[in-house]
């Protein structure tokens, strides 16, 4: 069994974000996986901020560094990701992400910031020396259907990632 965590750096449940990593991971064969999901806004903000210390946040980040594949998901957040999870990965030791493969997710309401993946998320994990896919995913509100329920775009998006993931770990 391999370890994917699935890192939630939305201050909001049940956000865009959120929905695209439940998707990807029901995605994931679950005899291959075993999948642990991090939700940063549930963390003790003192200890996210190092005023303190306490056992949640160690959990978390010992899971991160121990994952095979971890997925960051984000909302876009003044052209990049939140504060939450660089805080949270601003914690990781040099090199604590070596070996392991990264899928960032990120979403916003428009187009137009759809390099804000390739310019903040990707950088942030390769300095720690993750190694991440080609098929990233940034979603916007035009990709989702009335419903709510992922669009066909999103779907293929969604597909090809896990079908990248597959040929990795296959």
């Amino acid at each position: 069994m391999r370890n994917v965590v699935a890192i939630l750096g939305s201050p909001f449940s049940q956000s865009s974000s959120e929905k695209i990593v439940r998707l990807i991971l029901d995605s994931l064969n679950s005899n291959e996986w075993t999948a642990t999901v991090i939700d940063l806004s549930k963390i003790s903000a003192d200890d996210l901020l190092l005023r303190s210390k306490g056992p949640e946040l160690d959990q978390a980040l010992n899971k991160t560094i121990e994952a095979d594949l971890i997925i960051p998901a984000s909302p876009t957040y003044r052209a990049t990701y939140t504060g939450l999870l660089k805080v949270f990965f601003d914690q990781m030791p040099p090199e604590s992400l070596s070996g392991s493969y990264v899928l960032p997710v990120q979403t916003g309401g428009s187009p137009h910031h759809s390099l804000s993946i390739e310019h903040g998320m990707v950088p942030m994990v390769r300095s720690l020396g993750a190694l991440v896919l080609a098929n990233t995913i940034y979603a916007w509100s035009e990709q989702w259907n009335k419903d709510g329920s992922a669009g066909a775009d999103l779907i293929s998006m969604i597909q090809n990632s896990v079908e990248e993931i597959s040929r990795l770990y296959g």
